[in-house]
């Protein structure tokens, strides 16, 4: 029983984290459209390759992490049903 709660709790967890993960990806598209549709031309200024470079490493390590936790949760789930067929 102990193990289902730490089990329950680790999978709200990686629920939520993948969430905010979604939500901040998808608040930076925005501001990206958002931008570019005010001022295109601004929007090349700023965006230059050094910001453009910071901000694909941001993503690829939200990505990563995000990729990392939901194999972890797929496992566990996949667990659980295993565990639960047997009993």
């Amino acid at each position: 029983m102990r193990q289902s709660i730490a089990n329950d709790v680790r999978i709200s967890k990686d629920a939520n984290s993948m969430h905010d993960t979604g939500y901040f990806i998808d608040a930076l598209d925005r501001l990206f459209q958002d931008l570019a549709g005010e001022d295109p031309d601004a929007v090349e200024r700023i965006l230059n390759g050094y910001t453009l470079g910071g901000i694909a490493a941001g993503l690829r390590i939200v990505g990563s992490e995000l990729m990392s936790r939901g194999e972890s949760l797929n496992a566990l789930i996949e667990g659980a049903l295993v565990e639960g067929a047997a009993k």
